[in-house]
């Protein structure tokens, strides 16, 4: 029986969506911009009833952790800020995870900023060992130069600070920390708000690795949503990636 609950890991919110049984890996799940936990729990739900517990946290500024302008331009910087937090607080989401459940196997998901944010997680935290990134991207410069270019952003104060940021932490550049793990990148061929350019490149890049599993999927006609079939093509991808254990 699906169960979910609410919990608070050092103050920080969170839903835990249960399979009820056994799990065949628990999904670390990051919603997008403007976004929040409670409106991921349908999405949640679906994973579950495949066998999958589910964590959902509120990212910063969203949800119980505040709010913000989010059509705004000139909070762009801050959904870098959200970003570069959600991938600070991984250790403490791993804290709560290993203390449920040790040797399940751990998974990123994530759409839009979400999916960003878990690619990012991917490279740098081996604990996970495999990904489903919905309509995001994996190389956040050039996603960088796109929204500025697709959305019309202006030049923001930050903007270098955020370049040299990049310069260490874009996912782009460290697929090679990606050996023995798999990915799944879902883009609706429409979008026009995370161009899904920058993720066929990113995922051009990972198909020359042979160490990393990796597949592609566009959907043609889908904009910036999370599609029945996209759901139903990252639970058939889990079933024949993720590791029994």
């Amino acid at each position: 029986m699906i169960e979910v609950t609410k919990h608070y890991m050092e103050g920080f919110p969170c839903l835990h969506v249960s399979c009820g049984e056994r799990p065949k890996g628990v999904i670390l799940f990051y919603h997008g911009w403007s976004s929040n936990k409670e409106k991921q729990e349908v999405r949640a739900r679906l994973l579950a009833a495949y066998g999958y517990d589910v964590i959902i946290p509120d990212a910063v500024n969203h949800g119980e952790r505040g709010t913000l302008d989010y059509d705004s331009k000139r909070m762009y910087g801050n959904f870098w800020q959200t970003v570069f937090q959600s991938f600070r607080e991984v250790p403490l989401w791993l804290k709560y995870i290993i203390h449920w459940n040790r040797r399940v196997p751990k998974i990123l998901m994530g759409h839009s900023m979400g999916a960003i944010t878990a690619l990012g997680i991917m490279s740098f935290f081996d604990e996970f060992c495999a990904a489903v990134a919905i309509n995001g991207t994996g190389w956040w410069a050039e996603a960088d130069r796109l929204f500025h270019q697709d959305l019309d952003i202006p030049p923001f104060k930050g903007q270098h600070a955020l370049e040299m940021n990049f310069r260490v932490t874009d996912p782009y550049k460290h697929a090679h920390l990606l050996g023995g793990r798999a990915i799944l990148a879902l883009n609706g061929a429409a979008d026009t708000t995370v161009n899904p350019l920058s993720q066929k490149k990113y995922m051009e890049e990972l198909s020359h690795k042979e160490e990393v599993t990796s597949e592609h999927i566009l959907y043609e006609g889908v904009g910036h949503y999370v599609t029945t079939n996209m759901m139903g093509d990252a639970i058939a991808w889990l079933e024949r990636n993720i590791p029994r254990y």
